[in-house]
């Protein structure tokens, strides 16, 4: 026998309700398929919202990851930069100590591989800037210190007589010898050994023609018996700069430069500025 439930609806406006009959198995029917749907539509929604989140997880991490890289790829043109700043840094060091060596050269001055702060110039670090700009700065310095430091020959000629005591060439007995004689012909150019200013030109004692130049670092340089004078008391120098001719004047036995370089009113031995031993 089949059973139904009657659902009564009412009416409006005062008319008899309705009777409507359901068969229970339509009904079970229909409650499961209505439980299906809402836990099909629950189960829908729970998975796209996991996915939504997992989207929206997957977004802020693509999102991160295009941050990282954008300050990667920021980081790597800095240190591109930067390597080739130090390139440049390097560069110029080299090019001014390259000028210090052949500076030295000129002057006839031999030597080891310059030192700047302590190591050589060659073996610096290219990873940082602030020692490169160190030695850049050492390197003008050092620049600076040579040239106003009096180095080399001023002029090439077989020496005659070193600094110290010798016997006196005009009479009996020893005299002490503040300087060197450089041989050389009359008229050879005498060049200044270092950057300066001429404090004197003129005759001085028994020098005869001599020039004088005091240098930034405190040296004097000293440079008798000339034949011609070719510069001004006053005057700026460089080295290498012609200040007179060689000669025979004033207390002398024959053509050569006496040649002297002083410090603190005290002689110093000329060759320890000529060669480095």
């Amino acid at each position: 026998m089949r059973e139904y439930i009657t659902i009564i609806i009412a009416h409006h406006e005062g008319k008899p309700p309705k009777t409507l009959k359901i068969r229970k198995s339509h009904l079970k029917a229909f409650v499961a398929s209505a439980v299906s749907f809402c836990f099909l539509s629950f189960l829908s929604y729970a998975t796209s919202w996991h996915l939504l989140s997992e989207r929206q997880k997957l977004k802020a991490e693509a999102k991160k990851l295009f941050e990282e890289k954008k300050m990667v790829l920021t980081q790597k043109e800095q240190l591109s930069q930067e390597r080739e700043v130090m390139r440049e840094k390097l560069r110029v060091i080299e090019t001014k100590m390259a000028t210090v060596e052949e500076y030295l050269s000129k002057r006839g001055v031999i030597g080891k591989t310059l030192a700047v702060g302590g190591a050589s110039y060659k073996d610096v670090s290219y990873r940082d800037v602030s020692y490169l700009e160190f030695l850049e700065d050492r390197a003008d310095y050092l620049l600076s210190r040579v040239k106003a430091t009096p180095l080399g020959y001023p002029i090439f000629g077989r020496i005659t007589s070193h600094m110290g005591w010798r016997k006196n060439p005009f009479g009996r007995g020893y005299e002490f010898h503040s300087g060197i004689d450089i041989e050389a012909p009359i008229g050879s150019k005498v060049k200044a050994t270092a950057d300066g200013v001429v404090e004197f030109a003129g005759r001085y004692f028994d020098y005869g023609k001599a020039v004088i130049i005091r240098h930034p670092s405190g040296y004097l340089t000293l440079y008798g018996h000339l034949s011609q004078i070719d510069v001004k008391e006053g005057q700026k120098v460089k080295a290498g700069d012609t200040v007179g001719r060689v000669g025979s004047t004033g207390r002398s036995t024959g053509p050569h430069l006496h040649y002297e370089v002083i410090k603190d009113n005290r002689p110093i031995n000329p060759l320890d500025f000529i060669a480095w031993r």
